[in-house]
């Protein structure tokens, strides 16, 4: 099965150089693969196209990627055997961020509560990379983010987690 991404996608994926990146062992390990695959994105260069391979189809990843200018090819060899080429349509150009709401003098709000996985993670991950120094984030979720833990002490961010009531999560990250 092949399928195209995004209406008015071209047919097929450019000729271009391929960044390949596997993440079916990192899924049977119950390793979360969002931090490789969004790293992969950023470092690509200009034309280039990111080979996906996958256990799944990464139906959240488009939308994602989707945001931020990229189109995809889907290709099904077994139940659990994908491969998704990400490329960059010139035609569109990646969303604007969505706006903070302010939490107090240096402190922005990002409320990623209701989101379905991966959506927080690529939100907290994308709005700490525009953090400064001493700067604060309050982060509103419905879950404890497991996942994002490691990612945050990786790049050297201080968190605080707490529970003020039934359903909220509030997340303090301030970069050190």
């Amino acid at each position: 099965m092949i399928s195209n991404g995004s209406p008015g996608a071209p047919a097929d994926v450019p000729d271009a150089p391929r960044v390949y990146l596997d993440v079916r062992e990192d899924i049977r390990r119950g390793e979360e693969p969002l931090p490789r695959i969004m790293a992969a994105v950023k470092a690509l260069a200009a034309g280039q196209v990111l080979v996906l391979r996958a256990p799944f189809e990464p139906i959240p990843l488009y939308e994602v990627l989707g945001k931020r200018g990229f189109c995809h090819r889907t290709e099904r060899y077994a139940a659990d055997n994908w491969t998704v080429s990400f490329f960059r349509d010139p035609a569109r150009a990646p969303e604007a961020p969505a706006p903070r709401a302010p939490g107090g003098p240096g402190r922005a709000v990002l409320d990623v509560r209701g989101l379905e996985p991966p959506q927080p993670m690529i939100r907290v991950l994308e709005e700490i990379e525009r953090l400064g120094p001493g700067a604060e984030l309050e982060v509103r979720h419905d879950r404890r983010p497991v996942f994002l833990y490691p990612q945050l002490d990786e790049r050297g961010i201080l968190h605080e987690t707490d529970e003020p009531e039934p359903g909220l999560v509030r997340i303090l990250l301030r970069r050190r």
